[in-house]
């Protein structure tokens, strides 16, 4: 039996360790078997996993490894002798490229959405760093990148779109331990809605929806710059809307074992921003919850129409209204969902074979010596 100092080292490169909403990047860091994850970061956030606190390295010049100057972190990655780095986000593989290049080893970047689909004029005048230097200098990552992971085949078709390539962009879904997420006492009526509270995910047109459903109850997880819009739009609802700010990932859980469904209307923003698959929609689907969301990205692939639960245009609150209501009024349609749901969980998004995927790509791209001549 190999032991775990002995595996070979997959330094995953965050520039925040982390965001309270990114527990997909450590739960699948934590997940290898036949690699050893090293967490590299340039800032502490917190909202560690067990796990994952005895591997973490932080850069220490963190502003000149914003700046693109990766040679003090290199100093520090070399002696755990990484095989390859895994920066997650388009504009940190922007970041870890040169990183990856010091140490001359492959660099993997996981595509998630925003890093995709946000227009070059927006990341331009959004004022944050790396995005800025993502807008100019993209296609430097795109040409020099060993591997590109895609969180669904929607977004590995707007990748190759937007110049990536195919040869070197494949699917990979982030995986979802069924173990954690199971059923439990649903609360009569409540509706789930779990994300960051920004345009895509389309909460203003689902608070639409409530309104015209007496009687049902919604429960957001989440926090966000529209919070406080958000919450004045909902006023009118009173008691049925609760706005509960970001949970830790036990309470989401939780919360799935409570509703009767989840709510997943995502939108394509106004700067181009859109989903690439939401992690939330698989841990319902793992919860045996049904779900409602929009033909929008990759969201298909997690929601089979009429099967595992419904889809409906963006931005269609009469729509949305409808099917959330079927559901609703139907508890033979939502146990048969779940059940199909749960189902689907299994066959597509266990994390345990999704994780045995990821490690083939890993060693995949470390056989491959064309990433050394980019």
């Amino acid at each position: 039996m190999t032991t775990p100092s002995a595996l070979p080292v997959a330094a995953i490169f965050r520039s925040p360790l982390f965001n309270p909403s990114e527990g997909f990047v450590q739960a699948q860091a934590a997940a290898l078997s036949r690699y050893r994850p090293l967490m590299v970061g340039l800032e502490r956030k917190g909202n560690v996993l067990p796990a994952l606190e005895g591997g973490i390295l932080l850069a220490a010049r963190p502003l000149a490894a914003r700046l693109g100057s990766i040679g003090a972190l290199a100093a520090q990655l070399r002696p755990h002798a990484p095989a390859l780095v895994h920066a997650h986000f388009a504009t940190d593989g922007l970041l870890a490229l040169p990183l990856a290049r010091a140490l001359g080893i492959p660099l993997v970047t996981t595509l998630h959405g925003y890093d995709v689909h946000r227009t070059r004029a927006r990341m331009l005048l959004s004022g944050r760093l790396s995005w800025m230097r993502y807008a100019l200098l993209r296609r430097r990552l795109i040409e020099q990148g060993a591997l590109f992971l895609a969180v669904s085949d929607a977004l590995r078709r707007a990748a190759l779109a937007r110049g990536f390539p195919a040869e070197r962009t494949v699917t990979h879904y982030v995986g979802i331990d069924l173990d954690r997420f199971g059923g439990g006492e649903p609360e009569p009526g409540l509706i789930l809605h779990v994300g960051r509270l920004v345009e895509k995910k389309g909460t203003a047109v689902l608070l639409d929806a409530v309104a015209r459903l007496p009687g049902a109850r919604l429960a957001i997880l989440g926090d966000g710059p529209l919070r406080r819009d958000l919450e004045r739009r909902a006023a009118h609802l009173g008691a049925r809307v609760k706005f509960l700010g970001a949970r830790p990932a036990a309470e989401v859980a939780g919360w799935m074992r409570r509703a009767w469904l989840l709510a997943a209307p995502s939108v394509t923003a106004a700067d181009g921003d859109a989903e690439g698959l939401p992690t939330v929609i698989l841990e319902a689907a793992a919860s045996s919850l049904p779900a409602v969301g929009t033909f929008h990205s990759g969201i298909p692939e997690a929601i089979a129409d009429g099967e595992t639960g419904f889809l409906v245009p963006e931005r269609d609150a009469d729509a949305l209204a409808a099917r959330i209501g079927a559901l609703l009024a139907s508890a033979d349609l939502r146990h048969g969902m779940g059940l199909a749901a749960r189902a689907m969980a299994g066959r597509r998004f266990d994390l345990g074979r999704q994780t045995a995927l990821l490690e083939e790509l890993y060693d995949g791209v470390r056989q491959s010596r064309s990433f050394a001549s980019r």
